[in-house]
């Protein structure tokens, strides 16, 4: 079900001189019950079209949260445009490797862990797949030996 509703906003500009912004706000109910509001001043496109793009475009910044907090990028490596997008391209791929792998291994780790243990697993010769579903079962399997941590 799809509610709109339209607004006026009071504002001041630069001047001091009183402005007035016309919104449209929608209200979208989905089947579950769960019911999103969406503020927008595009009064061109259909209500639920608009809706659409907005849960679109918050899956996005979704998968932009997850890069930067898995993936930092702390510091550019040149500072040509060339240098940026290859950085950046590499930190997509990485993501959905991580994505690809995570399908593949069935497993119940959250991102984090499956990142973390990934980073572990690069330098031992343990395979990916089986250390990411039972960490500590693979390692015991190679190494015949406990995995023990320096304090």
């Amino acid at each position: 079900m799809i509610r709109k509703v339209y607004i006026t906003i009071g504002y001041k500009n630069h001047n001091r001189s009183p402005e007035r912004l016309k919104l449209r706000r929608i209200i979208i109910i989905i089947v579950d019950g769960k019911e999103y509001v969406f503020l927008t001043n595009n009064f061109k496109l259909p209500a639920s079209q608009k809706a659409l793009i907005y849960m679109c475009r918050w899956m996005i910044e979704l998968l932009f949260k997850q890069i930067k907090q898995y993936f930092p990028l702390k510091y550019f490596w040149g500072n040509s445009e060339n240098v940026v997008r290859m950085q950046v391209y590499c930190v997509l791929v990485a993501q959905l490797l991580m994505a690809v792998i995570r399908k593949q291994a069935q497993t119940k780790k959250s991102f984090a862990n499956m990142n973390t243990v990934t980073k572990l697993q690069l330098m031992s010769y343990v395979g990916l797949l089986e250390f990411i579903q039972d960490t500590y079962k693979a390692w015991r399997k190679t190494h015949n030996a406990p995995i023990t941590f320096l304090t």
